[in-house]
This record gives structure tokens, C-alpha cells and sequence, in this order.
């Protein structure tokens, strides 16, 4: 019994060591993937792909903007009619939309704008049956799915400014028009078996942002509703794309002063078409797809602890912004 003992012994020593070592050579190989994963994704779509014609892939000569007459939706309004197409600009308010039109057709004399004025706060179906129609008087090429609706600052839930209200609308505005314009839309697309969706989210989906409930959790929907249709309509000849900047100049964020880290409108939407075809899921700008993956490298706690803290550091700015307006009335 003893001399049994002793041979096996070795043998379960040997068979531990065996275990530890392929476990270590897996743990260096997943890093290892993972690292190599982050570079392809920075260097890939903004450093080694050309850019995809993408007239060809969208097959028509319609592109479809919401959001068309702010930011980055007016960016894309823009750069899709220097590239060509036709752009029908989608809004709420008429005014705004009759300037950009005009804007546009004075810089690109030979495309076509058309407009219709919609309030993306209406849910109601019949709203967007009546949109659709419109929309669908054309062959549309290109849908730019922009529209969307932020905070005014960050704040926890119950006391989001603007209420149930302004929880309502971010949840509809950043929802419903994805799903129902796609939706009504992609047929035509089907049918030329051509077309382009781009889901305009945020890198706020990519994480569970604290005192960003409801904007983070409408962003992930998008991303999530973008990689559901690849997979439905990938066999139609149709691309879907999600862009999910960080910070960007524009009315929406704030933000007035550009850098490396903040493109305006302009800048970011020139690299974030250059992308389609070339990127299924992506930041659209090289140095946000870097912060985004370099966040993406951090351990998730670490991570949320430095999310958390940005989104604390600005509500205290914003609300020491308010309190000096109000004393300066």
C-alpha cells in the first residue's frame, strides 16, 4: 500500500503542475487577444481601411437625417450632400429646418432637400405612419437614425430635471425612432437589397453610468437593437452600423472648445462615414475609439469608480453654474 502510495504521489504533482501552466498560457493568450483586439479596433476603421464607396452600398440616391438641424445630425446633413445625395432633413421645428435646407443648397447646388417637420416626443403610430409615408416617396440609400435626447445635467433618477417628463421623452426620442423608422424603411432596402443604417448612440451605452440612468440604458438599446438587425439583415446586402461617440462640440453636449479628444461636428462626422463598411460597431473617431478602449482595459470596478466620479464632478459643476445665474438675475 505504501509503495503505491509513493509512485502516485508524483503523478498528482505533476498533473497540478500541468493544470497551472496551461491555465497561465490561457490567462497570457486571453490578455494577449484582448490587447491585439484594441489596437485593431483604433487602428483598423481610422488608419489602415480606405474608406468604402458609399454610394454603391447604399444603392439610392436618398440620405434620411434626424435630428438634421443641430450638431452632429446636421454634420451629417452636410457631409452626406458634399458626398452627393440627396438629403431629406427631419426636425422638429420647421423654421430650423428651412434654414439648414437653405444653408445646404448654397454650398451643394446640385442635390435636392426635402424636409418634414416631426416631434420626436409623439409616440403615437399614427405620427409616424404619416412620416413614413413621406419618406417613403423616395429611394432612400442612407438612414442616419441621430435624434436623441439627453439631461440637462447628470442627477440621479427621482430627481432628474424637467421629471417623469424629460425621463419620458429621453426614453422615447432615443428609442422609438430607430426601431420604427428602421423598421419602416429597411423594406425598400430589401427589396434593392442596398441600403445604410447608421444607429447614432453614445459610449455612455457602454457602460452603467451612474446619474445617467435612463440616457446610458436608451444608449444600450441602440447598440443592442443595431446588433440584433446586422444579424437579420446581414444576408440582404444591407449595413447596419452603430457610432457611439464620446464628447463632442455641439449644442447638445455643451461643449464649445475642441481638441484632440473633441471634434466638432464636422470633424467627427467626415471620420464616422469613412467608417461604414469598415466597422460594425464603433466610437467613429479615432481618439474616442482610443479612450474607449483603453476604458475597456480597466478592471470593471476601477472603471466605475472613475465613472462615477466624473459624473459627480460634473452635476457639481452644473449646479454651480445654476446657482451663479441665479444670483446674477
Amino acid at each position: 500500500m505504501s509503495t503505491n502510495s509513493n509512485f502516485e504521489q508524483p503523478t498528482v504533482v505533476m498533473g497540478c503542475q500541468c493544470a497551472l501552466v496551461s491555465a497561465g498560457y490561457l490567462a497570457i493568450f486571453a490578455v494577449a487577444y484582448r490587447l491585439l483586439t484594441s489596437i485593431w479596433n483604433i487602428v483598423g476603421p481610422y488608419v489602415l481601411f480606405s474608406p468604402i464607396d458609399l454610394k454603391k452600398r447604399a444603392g439610392a440616391g436618398w440620405a434620411v437625417v434626424t435630428g438634421a438641424t443641430d450638431g452632429i445630425g446636421k454634420a451629417y446633413a452636410f457631409e452626406l450632400a458634399r458626398r452627393g445625395f440627396n438629403v431629406f432633413l427631419v426636425s422638429r421645428t420647421q423654421s430650423k429646418l428651412d434654414e439648414t435646407k437653405k444653408e445646404i443648397l448654397e454650398k451643394y447646388q446640385n442635390i435636392e432637400i426635402r424636409t418634414y417637420s416631426y416631434d420626436f416626443t409623439n409616440a403615437a403610430v399614427s405620427g409616424y405612419q404619416d412620416l413614413l409615408a413621406e419618406l417613403n416617396q423616395v429611394e432612400i440609400g442612407v438612414l442616419i437614425n441621430n435624434v436623441g435626447l439627453s439631461y440637462e445635467y447628470p442627477e440621479v433618477l427621482h430627481k432628474v430635471d424637467g421629471g417623469i417628463e424629460r425621463l419620458a421623452n429621453i426614453t422615447t426620442i432615443n428609442t422609438l425612432p430607430p426601431t420604427l423608422l428602421s423598421a419602416g424603411i429597411l423594406p425598400q432596402m430589401v427589396e434593392r437589397k442596398a441600403g445604410v443604417i447608421v444607429n447614432v448612440g453614445s459610449s455612455a451605452g457602454a457602460n452603467q453610468m451612474t446619474l445617467w440612468a435612463v440616457y446610458s440604458a436608451t444608449k444600450k438599446y441602440v447598440s443592442w437593437l443595431s446588433g440584433i438587425l446586422r444579424k437579420e439583415y446581414e444576408s440582404h446586402g444591407i449595413t447596419i452600423q452603430t457610432i457611439a461617440p464620446m464628447m463632442v462640440a455641439t449644442k447638445m453636449s455643451k461643449v464649445k472648445k475642441t481638441s484632440f479628444f473633441t471634434p466638432n461636428g464636422e470633424q467627427f462626422v467626415k471620420s464616422a462615414l469613412n467608417t461604414i463598411g469598415n466597422a460594425a460597431d464603433t466610437t467613429g473617431y479615432i481618439s474616442h475609439q482610443l479612450q474607449l478602449e483603453v476604458m475597456d482595459l480597466i478592471p470593471e470596478f476601477i472603471r466605475d469608480k472613475i465613472l462615477t466620479n466624473m459624473s459627480f464632478g460634473t452635476r457639481k459643476a452644473a449646479l454651480r453654474k445654476r446657482e451663479r445665474e441665479a444670483k446674477s438675475q
